[in-house]
């Protein structure tokens, strides 16, 4: 999902300065679980040395050298009544309703793909200059997966890998009486298109094609490098790997690892007022996911001879000691929060002067302190330094006069980049562990036997925690020095000038969430997340992604078509170290 910036104000040298805020995205994952001793809580010794609070370098990583921009071969130029065509092309995107769900069978085997079909006949239809031209050739992995090859003329040179997914979340119909216009109509107001998908993700898919499109109707341009599009169709669900999942594996089965020059998907974007300077945001990392079902088994009975504390009441226990303990905050030397803050350091005339003196000292004293300031001046903020913890689900008891003998609830946590799946589980566990022991309850914390054997072992009296799906460990840092990174930023740099015209300050950040980029990371070392819509204007339409109202502004969708307008040529033309 797309994300959109939120400008602040000025800040002043205190501890109540105000951030720029970056709305980030919240997705599914992938990883290898770590799994810990099954019927005790884990030590505070083993927190401590697992990674939770890992700041012993005093060596923070400089600024990115902020190179001029790169200016592609072909400028951008939209020929007359290209902006009412190109809307319609998004409007029609959105009204074909390609929801995903959470529960959704085979391709071949579930109905309600049926609408992927149709977005596939639309899309070949739509772009017929891509689909028709001599170097493309589309792929279907997986009966929905699309693959989209320009093949480039030199085959030693790696491909640039452009990343969209089509499938939307739902739009529940309970909300429909909510929206200005219908949550599917696509519907133009002259400045927006309305409805599910038309800022996560159809505008950057549409936006792909519209690109290509110009330049492959230019006779002049021939391409160079392959250029490769892959869109998954289960992005949004969380436990899918039907989509994105398999487009990865085809691609390192065909081209074998690290080898992309460049990978881009959705993600970050723009903030116009980061401490009095202007700023491109591109994701270098995202945080780590990890999904938890926690049960608690009791006795059960009839509700006219209760105990002093049902199971509800014991998990409303657990719930409240859940969130009597979060996660610090915390900064590691490779955070890109904390390169976002060294730039802003060095180039925003307004950046705290108590921050950047912390900054300069490095020491794990003051990177904390640090961490603990950015983190207070918004939800935002804190979410962005420390690992988050969220209880979505909670479910018990199946009569009003009959007590629950299992209860359960599930929970979310995004994992900060000094931490991983490991430290947070060992959090968890310890926060739990007092009130499986003030109750009598066996504890099993993420246990080798979890399921049917470990309930025979635990009895009817326990507290269980389990991974509910596969966790993800934060993403590998991507590279911010080089040639590829150069050709990345300064490409950034030409297509989104500042407001009075001169280059944009070109920062490495990180998304909250998780985009399809999960699975793409042994392609590259060069994996970002940047969308390129532009900085909202005041007063302007939120994108609202995932929920009511959900729209795409469409100068900013022009925005996006000029910036793979950009860097496609500028990749094509890149002639450094692969």
């Amino acid at each position: 999902m797309p994300s959109l910036p939120i400008h602040d104000g000025p800040s002043k040298s205190t501890t109540k300065s105000r951030s720029p805020l970056i709305l980030l995205l919240v997705l599914p994952v992938l990883a290898v679980v770590h799994i810990a001793s099954p019927f005790s809580p884990l030590s505070s010794a083993n927190l401590a040395s697992s990674g939770l609070s890992d700041a012993t370098s005093t060596k923070i990583p400089s600024c990115p050298v902020q190179g001029k921009p790169l200016v592609p071969k072909r400028e951008f130029v939209l020929p007359e009544g290209y902006r009412d065509e190109s809307a319609e092309r998004l409007s029609q995107a959105v009204q074909i309703q390609t929801v995903s769900y959470d529960d959704n069978g085979l391709p071949t085997e579930d109905p309600r793909w049926a609408p992927f079909f149709d977005f596939q006949v639309w899309l070949e239809k739509t772009f017929p200059v891509v689909f028709e031209s001599e170097f493309a050739t589309l792929e279907k992995v997986n009966t929905l997966g699309l693959l989209t090859t320009i093949q480039g003329s030199d085959k030693d040179l790696k491909p640039l890998l452009l990343l969209s997914h089509y499938d939307v979340t739902p739009a529940p119909p309970e909300t429909y009486d909510r929206w200005t216009h219908g949550a599917f109509s696509g519907f133009n107001d002259g400045e927006y298109i309305y409805g599910r998908g038309a800022s996560d993700d159809k505008t950057l898919l549409v936006a792909q094609y519209e690109a290509l499109t110009l330049l492959l109707a230019d006779p002049t341009f021939i391409p160079r490098r392959t250029i490769i599009l892959s869109h998954g169709f289960d992005e949004e669900e969380v436990f899918a790997r039907q989509g994105a999942g398999e487009l990865a594996k085809f691609l390192e089965a065909r081209y074998g690892k690290d080898s992309m020059l460049l990978i881009i998907d959705e993600g970050t974007s723009m903030d116009n007022n980061a401490w009095g300077s202007e700023f491109a945001v591109p994701s270098s990392s995202e945080k780590g996911y990890m999904d938890v079902k926690i049960t608690v088994g009791t006795a059960g009975g009839h509700s006219s001879v209760p105990p002093a504390h049902s199971g509800i009441g014991i998990i409303g226990d657990i719930v409240h000691a859940i969130e009597a303990n979060p996660y610090p905050t915390s900064f590691k030397t490779d955070d890109p929060i904390l390169g976002f803050l060294g730039c802003a350091a060095e180039h925003s005339p307004k950046f705290p002067k108590d921050w950047k003196k912390l900054i300069s000292s490095g020491s794990p004293k003051s990177l904390q302190k640090l961490s603990e300031l950015y983190g207070a001046t918004g939800i935002m903020q804190h979410a962005m330094v420390s690992t988050t913890q969220a209880i979505d689900v909670i479910h018990g008891g199946s009569k009003v006069n009959s007590l629950p003998e299992e209860v359960f609830l599930l929970m979310n946590h995004r994992i900060q980049f000094s931490s991983n799946v490991s430290a947070t589980q060992q959090h968890l566990a310890n926060s739990i562990a007092p009130i499986a022991k003030k109750f009598g309850l066996q504890l099993s914390a993420f246990a080798k036997e979890a399921g049917t054997e470990a309930d025979e072992v635990l009895g009817g009296k326990y507290v269980k925690i389990e991974t509910f799906g596969l966790p993800l460990e934060p993403a590998p840092r991507s590279s911010l020095e080089g040639g590829v990174w150069d050709m990345f930023s300064g490409s950034i740099k030409y297509a989104f000038p500042t407001t009075d015209g001169s280059p944009r300050i070109v920062s490495p950040f990180a998304s909250t969430g998780n985009t399809d980029t999960k699975v793409y990371h042994p392609l590259s070392s060069s994996v970002f997340r940047f969308t390129g819509s532009l900085p909202p204007k005041a007063g302007a339409r939120p994108g609202n992604a995932h929920t009511v109202d959900e729209t795409a502004s469409i100068e900013s969708h022009l925005s996006i078509i000029k910036w793979i307008h950009s860097i496609a040529q500028n990749a094509d033309a890149y002639e450094g170290e692969e």
